[in-house]
């Protein structure tokens, strides 16, 4: 259930992606708030279903922008894999951490999608700040779609953690 949550969530924030798109935000500030879903799966389900998700999710992104089908869902592939490794080894709790990565990760999505989609074609100065500002705007958004994906990922019941929270050794 909870992966179909997962979806749910993606798909809202693919809906909400594309509806700042249509109202004439220039496309470098859109964050990528599916990609973001992909790093939160990459952070807390480590198992052959987070990479099958990634992929429909990066499928899904590929269906909704028209251009072709597949870079995304490679591209979400590769940072699922690439962050799923690293996660053992961060503290993922912490909302810098979650920003950070989901920046470095936008970064690696779109050099990825560049090279799969365009792969014959020079990456030009605005593809680079298309990248950097769409990595600071999923950043900004990191935390609340963390927040509410571990709510959904843990039940309601759980608490998230925050500032009060202690880490527990055990």
């Amino acid at each position: 259930m909870r992966y179909v949550k997962c979806c749910i969530v993606a798909f809202m924030l693919l809906l909400l992606q594309s509806a700042v798109h249509h109202f004439g935000l220039p496309e470098w500030l859109v964050p990528q708030g599916v990609l973001v879903c992909v790093v939160f799966l990459a952070f807390y389900e480590f198992s052959l279903a987070g990479v099958v998700l990634a992929f429909l999710l990066g499928l899904l992104l590929d269906l909704s922008s028209g251009v072709l089908l597949g870079p995304w869902a490679g591209a979400y592939v590769v940072v699922y894999a690439t962050f799923a490794f690293l996660s053992q080894r961060l503290f993922v709790e912490s909302a810098v951490v979650a920003m950070s990565v989901v920046a470095l990760a936008t970064v690696l999505a779109g050099t990825v999608f560049l090279l799969l989609a365009f792969e014959y074609q020079a990456v030009t100065r605005e593809d680079v700040v298309m990248l950097g500002g769409q990595a600071v705007a999923s950043a900004l958004l990191a935390p609340f779609v963390f927040r509410v994906l571990y709510r959904a990922w843990r039940g309601a019941h759980v608490a998230v953690p925050g500032r009060a929270s202690v880490v527990s050794a055990v």
